[in-house]
């Protein structure tokens, strides 16, 4: 995995309290139905606690086992869309509003435990959304909300292109790119992990809304540049390096380059805003209160980045490729996403 490497100007940083954790989790996916025994040894091949470990270094307790649960969940419902299913946009449709039920619902109408009248995708983000939301105020619960749901929407989108045969160019991509790869919900995860919320105008301002993302992106990218031959093998055309060798007729090689030159750009512009921030709170005379969520903020978006590229290299999650069309399965095993009894 060495030529996918990327140089992240970005401390590497892991959870002391991730093995505990870890046990925590490999419980909870068993208990929502997300994964049978039968599956679990290759699932713990995949090292999914160290992505979360490394997204909130410092993280413990409970904490850490949501922030775990939570890159499970995505991982493993996630597969289910690259299916068979992933062809159905219909299908897709009525499933992915179903979840989008999940984070609309009012806090408690839904037990926050294990049921089996519902499909194990809502069992588990009920589970999640629970907790996710526990001493959050409604401003931050109401912008979560909108990410999840633009996050679930995407899965339409994305099969909607494979029915029609569409390989979105690349500015196309990088806008529906944004909203598939779950980091806007990983970033306020940030916050609620962290215990903080970062004030409504400090989070408006232009310098932090570009860090943002700048964080998204170069998570996104990391990913489709370490998952490109999971993609390829499957024909799916929503990675990057594969939307770049289609519309600019790159050789594989060239376009790797052009996905590095990409994060690159976004790491220094990050680094360039993070330098302004002490002129800028200066200049809007921001308590110290405030100050010090944002360096925080900043510190965990920093570890995102450079967590996301550290557990791809490492992962053997992206070193298991399989060769299929994609209308065939490549997930650890099918996951029931309909029939929600409510």
């Amino acid at each position: 995995m060495q030529e996918y490497s990327f140089e992240l100007p970005f401390p590497s940083r892991v959870s002391q309290a991730m093995e505990s954790a870890a046990l925590h989790h490999f419980r909870w996916v068993q208990e929502h139905g997300l994964l049978s025994q039968e599956s679990l040894p290759e699932y713990r091949r995949w090292n999914v606690p160290e992505v979360a470990a490394r997204f909130w270094p410092h993280a413990g307790g409970v904490d850490l086992e949501l922030g775990i649960d939570i890159a499970g969940w995505f991982i493993l419902v996630d597969d289910q869309f690259d299916g068979p299913l992933g062809v159905e946009p219909h299908r897709v449709a009525r499933i992915v509003q179903e979840l989008i039920d999940v984070v609309y619902a009012r806090p408690g109408a839904v037990p926050a435990v294990p049921n089996k009248s519902l499909t194990p995708a809502a069992s588990g983000l009920i589970s999640l959304w629970s907790r996710q939301v526990r001493g959050m105020s409604a401003a931050w619960q109401q912008r979560s909300t909108r990410n999840w749901e633009d996050f679930l929407n995407a899965y339409t989108s994305e099969s909607i292109n494979r029915r029609s045969g569409i390989i979105p160019d690349v500015s196309t991509y990088l806008s529906l790119r944004h909203k598939a790869g779950l980091e806007n919900v990983l970033i306020d995860y940030a916050e609620r992990i962290g215990h903080y919320e970062v004030p409504d105008a400090l989070f408006a301002l232009p310098e932090i809304q570009e860090m943002h993302n700048a964080t998204v992106q170069v998570v996104n990218i990391v990913q489709d540049v370490f998952s490109v031959a999971k993609e390829e093998a499957r024909g799916d055309c929503h990675n990057l390096v594969l939307v770049l060798q289609h519309h600019r007729n790159y050789s594989r090689g060239e376009a790797l380059a052009e996905a590095r030159s990409i994060v690159r750009a976004h790491t220094d512009e990050f680094l360039r805003l993070k330098a302004r921030l002490p002129a800028l709170f200066d200049a809007a005379a921001l308590p110290p209160h405030d100050r010090g969520i944002a360096y925080v903020f900043v510190d965990d978006l920093q570890a995102q980045m450079k967590g996301c590229h550290d557990w791809c290299r490492s992962s053997s999650r992206y070193s298991r490729v399989i060769r299929a069309r994609p209308d065939e399965p490549t997930y650890l095993e099918e996951m029931r996403l309909e029939g929600l009894g409510r």
